[in-house]
C-alpha cells in the first residue's frame, strides 16, 4: 500500500514539476533593443561614423588601442512573454547567455536576478555585455568603430551577431535548467 501511496504522490509531484517547466518554455524571448553602447568610454549613440569622432574621442581611442583595450560595452534588452493563455506564472531564477558574433563567442555571463513572467505581460530582461573589440577584429581604428557601430545595431553588417541564452526555472523540488540553448538573432532584429 506504501508503494501505491508513494508512487502516487511521485506522479503528483511530477506533473506539478512538469506544468512549471512548460509554463517557462512558454515564455517567448524576443530581440527589443540595444541601449547604452559605447566604445573604449565613447558614447555611441552620437556617432554614425568613423568622421563623427571627435578629437578627444580619437585620443581616448588611441588610448585604449595601445594598451590592447577596447571595450564594447552595451545593454541587450530582451522582452520575455508568457503568453496569456498560460495560466501559471513562470519564475526564471537565472540565466547563461552567450553573446557570439560570425559564430565565435566574444563573452558570456549569467543574470542573477530571479524574474516572474506573469501570464500576458511582457517583461525586460537587460543583458550588460562586455568584451574586448581588439581580440576579434583587430587593431585598425576604423574598423573597430565601423564595428562597434554595427554590433550596436547603429549600422548594416555582415557580421552576423547571436546571443544565446540558457534559462534555469524554479519549481517546487528545486531548479531545473531549460533543456535546449535559446538562439536569438540579434543582427536581423531592427534596432530601436
Amino acid at each position: 500500500m506504501r508503494f501505491i501511496l508513494t508512487l502516487c504522490l511521485a506522479v503528483v509531484v511530477g506533473c506539478a514539476t512538469a506544468r512549471e517547466i512548460i509554463a517557462l518554455r512558454q515564455v517567448e524571448f524576443r530581440f527589443d533593443r540595444i541601449a547604452g553602447a559605447r566604445v573604449a568610454g565613447i558614447p555611441l549613440g552620437r556617432i554614425r561614423s568613423y568622421s563623427d569622432l571627435t578629437p578627444i574621442d580619437l585620443g581616448r581611442l588611441g588610448v585604449a588601442m595601445a594598451s590592447r583595450d577596447v571595450p564594447l560595452d552595451l545593454t541587450v534588452h530582451l522582452e520575455g512573454r508568457n503568453p496569456e493563455t498560460n495560466k501559471v506564472t513562470a519564475r526564471l531564477v537565472s540565466m547563461d547567455w552567450s553573446y557570439l558574433v560570425d559564430d565565435r563567442e566574444a563573452v558570456s555571463g549569467h543574470l542573477p536576478d530571479a524574474l516572474t513572467f506573469p501570464p500576458g505581460e511582457p517583461r525586460d530582461v537587460p543583458l550588460l555585455v562586455t568584451f574586448n573589440l581588439m581580440d576579434m577584429f583587430g587593431e585598425r581604428r576604423r574598423d573597430l568603430i565601423d564595428v562597434a557601430l554595427a554590433l550596436a545595431g547603429q549600422r548594416t553588417s555582415t557580421h552576423r551577431v547571436v546571443l544565446r541564452i540558457e534559462p534555469t526555472v524554479e519549481t517546487r523540488f528545486g531548479h531545473v535548467r531549460y533543456p535546449t540553448p535559446i538562439t536569438i538573432d540579434l543582427s536581423r532584429a531592427p534596432s530601436r
